[in-house]
């Protein structure tokens, strides 16, 4: 009998809706069929958003993986070696709240790195409080990325039966073009497909998007889809990949979304998640690939503004959960 994967679910920004989508997300018992989850953050936090929500599952501390639980109603928190949260500033952009959330996000991958966890699911940080923490990084993908000694980790997008990644993401826009190479487009065209293969695709079909207006339209606004990008289709078709574009993109996902597509390769950050986010919340979620353990977070940020109040939607949360069991790939422990 397989084991069901070990999930460990970093708390995210202490005082965003974190903790309380959590809360909300482990109290379903279908959950805990599916994978042994645990919690990489604050044990009197997670009480506390409990009590706030009414909620009777137990938040109980461990000081170790081997010490874990793993039962429904008795959530296992392990805290960070050598970290302690302390008092809490009110929700908004603080270095301590970045720094925990960048502790608990690297403790995870540090078990994950020793084949101790199967999939990693966080919940929303705030990017702004991980650089005034002194994560000098862009984002937490490139800090992992780092952290692990991944070469290309990527950003898996998933938005209802549509999936995207870009080949560039959180750099100045005025950088894109220079990082639009015909062996990058190659390269996210076969990361796409082996992932929707591993989700269950048969032959999936891939569209890749142009980056200038009408796709260029034959090189008067710009060459960049002769140049670069229909070669890397080519490329990937020659592998019996089987991929169309490039594909205008004010076009793209709408084709995508009446069944013409299972994915779209897009060129940069907006291009791919303003599509996505116009689409059902609860059907949205963000994976990361290309590290020791599959990653996956919220489609959406820590809402410091309703923190607190117990109206936080868990949909996201729960379907990064989702993804995560279902491309988690159990490690001998």
């Amino acid at each position: 009998m397989i084991e069901k994967p070990i999930i460990a679910i970093a708390m995210g920004d202490p005082v965003g809706i974190g903790p309380e989508l959590i809360a909300k997300a482990l109290a379903d018992a279908g959950l805990h069929a599916r994978c042994r989850p645990f919690i990489i953050g604050d044990p009197q936090v997670m009480r506390d958003t409990a009590a706030s929500l009414g909620s009777e599952l137990r938040f109980c501390p461990a000081d170790a993986l081997a010490s874990a639980k793993f039962e429904p109603a008795r959530i296992d928190v392990m805290n960070p070696p050598g970290f302690e949260l302390g008092a809490l500033p009110p929700p908004a952009v603080h270095p301590k709240l970045g720094e925990a959330a960048g502790r608990y996000l690297e403790h995870a991958y540090e078990l994950a790195m020793r084949n101790r966890v199967d999939g990693v699911v966080m919940a929303p940080m705030n990017k702004e409080s991980f650089r005034a923490a002194g994560y000098d990084y862009f984002d937490e993908l490139q800090f992992l990325g780092e952290l692990t000694g991944s070469p290309e980790p990527f950003i898996l997008g998933a938005a209802g039966p549509v999936w995207a990644v870009a080949v560039t993401e959180h750099i100045p826009f005025k950088d894109i073009v220079g990082f639009i190479t015909r062996d990058r487009v190659g390269r996210y065209i076969e990361q796409l497909d082996d992932v929707l293969t591993k989700l269950g695709y048969n032959a999936p079909r891939i569209a890749v998007a142009a980056l200038n207006p009408h796709g260029g339209e034959g090189g008067l606004f710009g060459r960049e889809e002769i140049d670069v990008i229909a070669p890397a289709v080519h490329d990937a078709a020659r592998a019996d990949i089987r991929v169309a574009g490039p594909v205008p993109a004010d076009i793209v996902f709408k084709r995508a979304l009446d069944g013409d597509f299972d994915g779209v390769v897009c060129m940069y950050h907006d291009q791919m998640n303003i599509a996505r986010k116009l689409q059902a919340r609860s059907d949205i979620a963000t994976l990361w690939m290309g590290l020791p353990v599959i990653g996956a977070t919220t489609a959406h940020g820590t809402a410091f503004d309703i923190a607190g109040q117990g109206i936080a939607d868990p949909g996201s949360l729960r379907a990064a959960l989702d993804y995560a069991i279902k491309l988690a790939e159990p490690q001998a422990l």
